[in-house]
């Protein structure tokens, strides 16, 4: 037997209420011995944005595809605290530029700042 079937706040399945289900997505709060259900869209988590997403399926709404696009990333300072810096060129053109200390929020960065450029009028040919 576990060391679980003997904490008061641990409920195993079989121990709901009859008939009691929780969907997918729902998390089950036994901290405090509380049944407390909230969705995952109601946690209290950052909200991502996809930019580098958007910036494909913008380029492949307005060109057809996304061939003339290009990430280049790279690194400076000491390893243990890199700051990465992230450049987006479309056409071989820059129309977006992210620094960071991670590479995906560099590319999120420089995805929404490109983004945001190639949807002004008369921009990206």
């Amino acid at each position: 037997m576990s060391h679980y079937a003997h904490n008061p706040n641990y409920r195993s399945s079989s121990s709901r209420p009859s008939g009691q289900q929780y969907a997918r997505g729902d998390v089950y709060n036994i901290r405090h011995g509380q049944d407390e259900h909230i969705t995952l869209s109601q946690r209290s988590a950052p909200v991502q944005t996809h930019h580098r997403m958007q910036l494909n399926n913008y380029l492949q709404r307005r060109f057809g595809n996304t061939q003339g696009l290009r990430l280049d990333k790279f690194s400076t300072g000491p390893e243990h605290a890199p700051c990465w810096t992230v450049i987006v060129y479309f056409r071989d053109y820059e129309y977006g530029r992210g620094q960071a200390t991670t590479k995906v929020s560099a590319t999120e960065t420089a995805c929404e700042i490109a983004l945001q450029a190639l949807q002004q009028p008369g921009i990206g040919h």
